[in-house]
């Protein structure tokens, strides 16, 4: 049992002394502190939405027109709806 313990023990410090991302080495990464977050006008809340497929092929559609991603197109069809009401 003691020679398990020691065993892992050894494995433990060589793994740790293996490294292999970095930010060991003295003033690696970013400086502490530097990060202020989000922005407060920044979406970082996610939603799941379920379409049908008859609505998902117009979403389709609506997206390959402007030519932008389909969940900015949904983002845009939610947004200005909410702005509505």
């Amino acid at each position: 049992m003691a020679a398990r313990k020691k065993a892992r023990k050894t494995k433990a410090k060589k793994k740790a002394a293996k490294g292999g991302w970095g930010g060991r080495r003295p003033g690696a990464g970013r400086p502490k502190g530097s990060g202020q977050g989000p922005s407060p006008n920044s979406r970082r809340n996610r939603v799941a939405v379920m379409f049908t497929d008859t609505e998902l092929k117009t979403l389709n559609g609506i997206a390959r027109k402007k030519r932008i991603p389909i969940a900015t197109a949904a983002y845009e069809l939610i947004s200005r709806g909410l702005k509505r009401s």
